[in-house]
């Protein structure tokens, strides 16, 4: 992953030196400069991950599309689970919990009456739940710290398609049909970019994965209170 890194990088360097079509009029949009941007803030992500991260910074993009929000869905549903087994745990309804556990495909539920059905002690739940926290954050927080990468080199490599598109103004600006606003304006459009996808795109997408993991992370722990609460009931019935 990181050699591909490396030659995406070498292809935006080589990529900023290529012609921009100066002469042309002045425009808010300009390809060349959005994918010096895009594509060598990539290469960053690329350089700095696993495959595995790498892929799953990309996934995490699927939670903005509402139809697609999974990571968001499971929580709510591994919160549905934990109040439904309390529920039924208090109302003395054991067989019933322990059909759901048996049914049910998230490890918290499970580790939930695992925990409840030996009466364990508070130091053994948070160990069972802090090795839980642990996976989700390893799973997770990679992805969001590439995305938080990516909200600070955003404007690093709009500089870069700024800096290659002045170098070509000033080797051309001796055509006589040099457009120089138009040229000013296509390398300036880079930085814009930059700017744009660090501060309103990348930046806010990685505070909004924090907001679900913590989600996550919050369900775990009123997991790992329920078992401490109901086993602490239990014992003083």
């Amino acid at each position: 992953m990181q050699l591909l890194g490396i030659v995406v990088l070498g292809f935006i360097v080589w990529f900023g030196f290529q012609d921009r079509e100066a002469g042309r009029a002045v425009s808010a949009f300009d390809l060349h400069a959005l994918v010096m941007v895009v594509v060598g803030s990539s290469s960053a992500v690329l350089l700095s991950s696993s495959g595995r991260n790498a892929l799953r910074t990309l996934l995490a993009l699927k939670e903005l599309v509402p139809g697609l929000r999974s990571f968001h869905l499971t929580t709510e549903s591994m919160e549905k689970e934990r109040e439904e087994l309390c529920s039924l745990w208090k109302n003395g309804q054991r067989s019933a919990a322990v059909a759901l556990a048996e049914k049910s495909a998230f490890q918290s539920t499970k580790h939930t009456l695992d925990l409840l059905l030996q009466r364990a002690h508070e130091t053994s739940s948070a160990k069972v739940f802090t090795e839980l926290r642990h996976d989700e954050i390893s799973d997770w927080q990679p992805a969001i710290s590439n995305w938080e990468m990516l909200a600070k080199l955003g404007p690093a490599f709009g500089m870069v398609g700024t800096i290659t598109g002045m170098i070509q103004l000033f080797k051309n600006m001796s055509s006589e049909n040099l457009n120089i606003g138009a040229a000013m304006s296509l390398a300036l459009l880079a930085t814009l970019y930059g700017v744009a996808f660090g501060a309103g795109i990348a930046g806010p997408i990685g505070h909004f994965w924090n907001g679900l993991l913590d989600e996550r992370l919050g369900v775990l722990e009123r997991c790992e209170k329920s078992v401490n609460e109901l086993v602490t009931r239990g014992a003083g019935a």
